[in-house]
């Protein structure tokens, strides 16, 4: 099983990052390459359409406001893995900011453990910056 976590800390209190991060159909806000998110299922189904077309569909497995987090599994992708479950949480830093994670565990699926992990690993940074970028802009 491969496993990738991403941290980011942020100069504002977890309160407002959970307000952009916290939403399981708020990754088009934060998340540069996904264009839309539509939800299904009474909202524990999303379906995401990124900027050239590729859909994605996650199921939410658990969410919690006050803990700030939620994980869910992916579906379907046009990415080479299996068994994904990811997770994004934000969390108090004890001097008034937030540190904001985004990790996953996954099997990959004919082709490099490395790699792949290097690709999720560069994705999930990009996302946390947008979203450090995006609060601390406020």
């Amino acid at each position: 099983m491969i496993e990738v976590s991403v941290s980011v800390s942020i100069a504002r209190p977890a309160e407002q990052v959970w307000a952009i991060l916290g939403g399981f159909d708020f990754l088009p806000r934060w998340v540069e390459p996904i264009a839309s998110s539509r939800l299904d299922d009474g909202g524990r189904l999303r379906r995401l359409e990124t900027a050239d077309g590729a859909v994605i569909v996650e199921r939410l497995l658990e969410f919690s406001d006050s803990e700030r987090q939620y994980s869910y599994a992916l579906l379907e992708s046009p990415f080479p893995v299996s068994d994904y479950v990811g997770r994004v949480a934000v969390r108090d830093d004890g001097a008034g900011g937030a540190q904001a994670t985004w990790s996953s565990r996954f099997r990959s699926q004919g082709v490099d453990e490395v790699e792949i992990a290097a690709d999720f690993e560069g994705f999930y940074q990009a996302g946390l910056e947008r979203l450090k970028a995006l609060v601390e802009g406020q």
